[in-house]
């Protein structure tokens, strides 16, 4: 699969359209994915502007594109657990989310290979080591990883609700080096491609499934008992 980039489209309706064709079930993940995004491109942080979206038949999801890359975390999880699932109809794209006006977004999107990318995972996730989490009442706190779960039951009743929290890996100096060598790889390696013709193809897929759907559910027909032959006299 050549992988294709649409350029400055608006975010949210170009994801809802891939969402009202491909996923069947749960559509209202897409609610939250639109909270995140939304919340997201108001960021000065270049890393929080570059996300990870999955579509799937059951749902869908949002993950910051470095918490994907680092070991054993929610993000990084995600993907490997849908990664076995046969057939795999599981779309993903990656996200550049580069101005807002209002409530529109307006970024690149492109598509990438599901396999190649949980092979990718496997060979550059970094490890974390520290959580810091932002709690309603402006106090920040850092735990360690293997902890950060008590801590946030711990720190709740004192300090409110946990409004944000971000990983720190071992090394945020690799981390960087390999989401910026993934992204310039990508820009680099993804064709110009028309946003149109991707929801035709989407559109014509899920018209096949549809097909193959109705077909599997018809019984097949029983034949009809042949006639006897008459005895002759």
């Amino acid at each position: 699969m050549i992988p294709q980039v649409y350029r400055d489209v608006d975010i949210l309706e170009s994801l809802g359209r891939i969402v009202n064709l491909h996923t069947k079930e749960f559509k209202e993940d897409f609610e939250l994915d639109k909270k995140i995004i939304l919340k997201l491109a108001q960021s000065t942080d270049e890393t929080d502007r570059r996300l990870i979206w999955m579509c799937r038949p059951l749902g869908t999801h949002c993950l910051r594109e470095g918490d994907v890359f680092l070991e054993d975390t929610y993000e990084n999880r995600v993907l490997y657990a849908y990664h076995s699932e046969k057939p795999n109809k599981n779309l993903l794209y990656a996200l550049h989310l580069k101005s807002m006006d209002g409530s529109t977004v307006k970024g690149d999107i492109y598509t990438l290979d599901y396999a190649k990318e949980v092979d990718r995972l496997s060979l550059l996730s970094c490890p974390v080591t520290e959580v810091t989490l932002y709690f309603a009442n402006g106090k920040e706190v850092t735990v360690p990883y293997e902890s950060f779960n008590d801590a946030i039951h711990e720190l709740t009743p004192k300090h409110g609700e946990l409004d944000s929290f971000r990983y720190r890996p071992e090394s945020e100096a690799e981390l960087g080096m390999i989401l910026r060598r993934l992204n310039i790889k990508r820009d680099r390696q993804a064709n110009l491609g028309d946003f149109e013709q991707h929801i035709e193809s989407l559109q014509k897929s899920s018209v096949r499934d549809k097909l193959q759907k109705a077909r599997s559910e018809v019984k097949p027909s029983e034949p009809k008992p042949s006639k006897k032959k008459e005895q002759s006299l």
